[in-house]
């Protein structure tokens, strides 16, 4: 074979083939690479938009519900004007049970349904250029439902995109027509008419779209929109790669001519540069059965064996991922505050190969540990409280910021006290919850030796995140809870738990065969005092008969607000003798002394109680308090400030 065959040879075999590979490959695959990741970042944000939607009807529904707490204290005017000038929603109004609206504040967009016909998020036709969260109202004359609503407009489509750091186009659709969108009428138009009814990703003339159709508290389709350019830019990037490695073709022949037989080994010796360099995918082509053959092929086996090892090592770091994803959806449904953050501790520790670690939650200038994995197992002092700005932990606490390294060494921030672990490596992040500091996670040693990395750092703060959205769905659940059974003027059981409480104790007392009576409480000539002294005034009194109710009541009995100046109290274990007793009481601990406020006229202020014994005066909760009604009535008409029970 000629010299000049060889070196063609030569020249073919180490660039021609790789040069049509990487044509190939920038050629057809790059582009689908690059198509699929735009996708499935489509996806992504699509979800994103979504949660969002959902987040904003959950915040819609909580609105709703407070402008129907806070209509029965001031009012429906106010109430409305209150819900919207606090930024709570666009539109609030009170309705009727039929439609007629009694008071509103804001306005509809143009088209929408009449506010006595919007629904919530997740009725069927309730999206219409707006989202809209409905509750029943009780307590407030002449209304059945509170509205609340939040325009959808380019606007709140903008801000949302901002606010998510989204840089593609967002659209809604209900039924095929725009609803909103951040891009332009035409482009929005064209978009809708592409998607259709389709779900998922959808190519529109130089954009991927992606649509997800309405769900659980989402009332419309969320389209996604992507411009391609980018995409189809690959093929630029193509011809600038064949140009450049038809150059370094040219200056590589005059070298292999020039070098000869040594260009295997300059060959080997550049590869080995490149693998150096993070380039795995680098393979040599052997030449001859010599050293340099038998070099080039241990040379492709190791990095063979090293693509194997990392491969496996992104797969695995796509697990720790996957595993800290479902354990932070798992998280966000867990109502029980501290077995959610052990359950966050314990994944951390395994998931990090961490010996022992806390979890340190509260506020103020004493935080506690509240969950705690493997301390007294590797002989670690387990803290029992710790103070913001004191320690290792109290430094993050305080600041806010992670530390990672050995404790007790000349690093800042690594000086414990004595009423934490002193010794062994430590990795520890702050614990948020809207935005606040609540707490830290702190781990403590590896099982394998090793110090905590960077990555370590970030795979705990990915998960601590989780658990600081974790909990605030645990506070706001709580919240929400509390608001949906007290009563906001004098703290006590609103009417949904006096109901839900008195329906169980007489489902007990048919049960086991134990006495049970109602009394009903009301204040005498309450509307002179609030037309004399005013509301304000009113509010003050009924607070304080709260309070001295309280007082002469035990912890088993259920103090509820009945309505406007009506109290109930449900008396478990309790004869009609017994109930009597209690009436007795309370009326004089209401006369006993004036009812004062600072720089204002004391008031003498009595109260008519009416009561009634299960079953003897009724067999169910609706007839029970019937009973107790008519007897509140004898006793006011029998000149007030007594009580009444009827006779057995």
């Amino acid at each position: 074979m000629s010299l000049r065959t060889r070196l063609w040879l030569v020249l073919g075999g180490l660039f021609l083939v790789p040069l049509a590979i990487g044509v190939l490959v920038l050629g057809f695959v790059v582009p689908d690479v690059k198509r699929e990741q735009l996708s499935r970042s489509l996806i992504t944000d699509g979800t994103v938009v979504a949660t969002e939607l959902a987040d904003e009807c959950e915040r819609l529904g909580l609105a709703a519900r407070g402008l129907a707490l806070e209509a029965a204290v001031a009012g429906p005017t106010q109430a409305t004007s209150t819900a919207v000038a606090q930024g709570n929603a666009d539109f609030a109004a009170l309705v009727a049970p039929t439609g007629r609206v009694l008071a509103q504040s804001g306005e509809l967009p143009a088209g929408s349904p009449a506010p006595g016909a919007l629904q919530g998020c997740t009725s069927s036709g309730s999206a219409n250029h707006v989202v809209a969260e409905r509750v029943n109202v009780s307590g407030v004359p002449g209304a059945a439902a509170a509205v609340t609503a939040r325009r959808l407009d380019r606007a709140f489509l903008r801000d949302l995109r901002d606010r998510n750091g989204l840089a593609d186009d967002v659209l809604l659709l209900d039924g095929g027509m725009v609803i909103a969108s951040t891009t332009s009428a035409a482009e929005a138009d064209r978009i809708a008419e592409r998607v259709g009814s389709r779900k998922g990703v959808v190519e529109v003339e130089g954009r991927l779209a992606n649509a997800r159709g309405p769900g659980q508290s989402v009332p419309v389709t969320v389209v996604v929109a992507a411009d391609t350019s980018g995409v189809e830019g690959g093929t630029v990037l193509l011809f600038a790669v064949i140009i450049v490695f038809g150059a370094a073709a040219a200056g590589l022949l005059v070298t292999i001519v020039a070098r000869g037989l040594s260009q295997p080994f300059a060959e080997l010796t550049v590869a080995a540069e490149r693998v150096a360099r993070g380039e795995l995918d680098t393979r040599i082509d052997r030449v001859g059965d010599g050293e340099a053959g038998r070099l080039s092929d241990a040379f492709n086996r190791m990095t063979s064996e090293l693509r194997r090892n990392m491969s496996a090592l992104e797969q695995s770091r796509e697990d720790l991922r996957d595993s800290l994803e479902r354990i932070g959806e798992t998280l966000s449904s867990t109502h029980d505050l501290e077995g959610l953050l052990q359950v966050v501790l314990d994944t951390a520790a395994v998931t990090l190969g961490a010996r022992a670690g806390v979890v340190l939650y509260g506020t103020g200038d004493q935080v506690q540990v509240v969950a705690e994995h493997g301390l007294h197992d590797v002989g670690l002092l387990a803290p029992v409280a710790v103070t913001p700005g004191k320690g290792v932990l109290g430094r993050v606490i305080a600041s806010g910021e992670g530390v990672r390294g050995r404790l007790g060494s000349a690093e800042p921030g690594l000086e414990p006290v004595t009423t934490e672990p002193c010794t062994g490596e430590v990795l520890a992040v702050p614990l948020r919850s809207m935005g606040n500091v609540i707490g830290a996670i702190a781990l403590y040693d590896r099982t394998d030796g090793r110090p905590f990395d960077a990555a370590d750092d970030d795979a705990l703060r990915s998960l601590a995140g989780q658990a600081g959205i974790a909990v605030d769905n645990v506070q706001l659940h709580q919240e929400a809870q509390r608001l949906s059974t007290t009563d906001a003027l004098t703290g006590l059981w609103n009417f949904r738990y006096l109901s839900m409480s008195l329906a169980r104790e007489i489902e007990r007392s048919t049960r086991f065969d134990r006495p049970l009576a109602v009394l009903m409480l009301d204040l005498d000539h309450f509307k002179w005092v609030n037309d004399t002294y005013g509301h304000p005034r009113g509010d003050t009194v009924l607070r304080e008969l709260a309070q001295r109710v309280q007082e002469q009541i035990r912890e088993v009995d259920t103090f509820a607000r009945y309505g406007g100046e009506e109290f109930v109290v449900v008396l478990p274990e309790t004869t009609i003798d017994g109930a009597a007793q209690l009436a007795e009481r309370i009326c004089a601990a209401v006369r006993r002394e004036p009812f004062r406020v600072d720089g204002e006229e004391p008031l003498h202020v009595t109260v008519s109680v009416g009561g009634a014994a299960f079953p003897t005066h009724g067999s169910s909760a609706a007839t029970l308090m019937r009973a107790a009604d008519k007897a509140l009535y004898v006793a006011k008409n029998e000149g007030r400030d007594r009580w009444h029970i009827p006779d057995s």
